[in-house]
């Protein structure tokens, strides 16, 4: 029997989960910069207008990601994918970055436990 992905309220998304669910903020900054933009332009009008349903369905857990069931928490990185694909389409960047800005190649990701308290 193969594992759900997602939710059944969301099992429309399941496709995408395999590829763009991804666990960690550096997985899904890679994801993006190395997608091209027609690509990043398709995940991003089939899973953004179901963001707020998204947002719905988490907010009936406990705000914390990591005691999420298993089909929730990939639909949170799925949502948070959507999130970081939205950047350079909202701005209308031509390039999933913009090159003239800090290399990505000195970003330190940091995983949530050991980031500093705010």
């Amino acid at each position: 029997m193969t594992e759900k992905l997602l939710p059944d309220e969301f099992a429309d998304l399941a496709p995408l989960a395999a590829e763009w669910s991804l666990g960690s903020e550096e997985e899904r900054c890679n994801k993006r910069l190395t997608t091209d933009m027609a690509t990043l332009k398709a995940f991003y009008a089939i899973g953004f207008p179901r963001v707020e349903a998204i947002i719905a369905y988490l907010d009936t857990f406990p705000n914390d990601p990591a005691k999420l069931p298993a089909e929730a928490r990939r639909l949170y990185h799925l949502a948070l994918m959507i999130m970081e694909a939205a950047a350079p389409i909202d701005l209308e960047w031509p390039t999933p970055d913009i090159t003239d800005t800090f290399p990505i190649e000195r970003f330190g990701f940091l995983e949530p436990s050991r980031r500093p308290p705010t």
